[in-house]
């Protein structure tokens, strides 16, 4: 019971962080959010760094999750590494900017988070290169792990590019280009027109612009 109380307020909490910004958000805010008194909120949460640690984790593990339930809905790799681009658009559009505030005020949940992010994002790609070989559209002869650590470090280049944030839709717009470039080089004949024909039929989703 007191693991779903924490969840619950763990997820009110990131939607204030969202609205407000991580750091004009005080305890006062989310105990008033949750209708519940600082002190009964002072029992699931030392203070504002561990709701903040705490909300991060569980956010992330959702993150993963959801990645997983990508995975098992799209019929192939192409499908899946697209709907991957438009799940990050999304998160990037809800958090991006308390990122930086993130790094800046709380430091050691921010460096755990980015240890999580390469993992994640490192193994989604090596995951989506191998079910791409094996069912035929993408190349056999890639080198997964040097492609898998080139496409992270572009991602990292882009997310975390301050400049870029203040214009999202020139990020998002830098990211499915960064995106199709990737499919391409991998692709086989076949991959490249599944490719096109996905890009198509989503040609009016903002997270498909190219």
């Amino acid at each position: 019971m007191a693991n779903d109380s924490c969840s619950t307020i763990c997820e009110k909490a990131m939607r204030l962080f969202q609205r407000f910004g991580l750091k004009a958000v005080t305890m006062d805010d989310v105990s008033k959010e949750m209708s519940i008194s600082k002190k009964t909120l002072y029992t699931f949460f030392q203070n504002k760094s561990d709701l903040v640690d705490q909300t991060i984790r569980i956010k992330m593990k959702s993150h993963k999750n959801e990645l997983n339930s990508i995975k098992k809905a799209k019929t192939n790799a192409i499908e899946e590494i697209l709907a991957n681009n438009s799940m990050m658009i999304n998160i990037l559009e809800q958090f991006g900017k308390n990122f930086f505030a993130l790094r800046k005020y709380y430091p050691s949940t921010f460096d755990w988070a980015m240890k999580q992010r390469k993992k994640t994002i490192i193994k989604s790609c090596k995951d989506n290169l191998e079910r791409g070989i094996s069912e035929g559209i993408y190349r056999s002869e890639i080198e997964i792990e040097k492609i898998s650590l080139i496409r992270y470090f572009s991602l990292v280049g882009m997310i975390e590019d301050e400049a870029l944030s203040e214009v999202p839709e020139l990020r998002n717009s830098l990211l499915n280009k960064s995106l199709e470039m990737h499919v391409q080089h991998v692709a086989t004949k076949r991959g490249v027109t599944c490719l096109n024909d996905t890009l198509q039929l989503n040609k009016n989703a903002k997270s498909f612009v190219i």
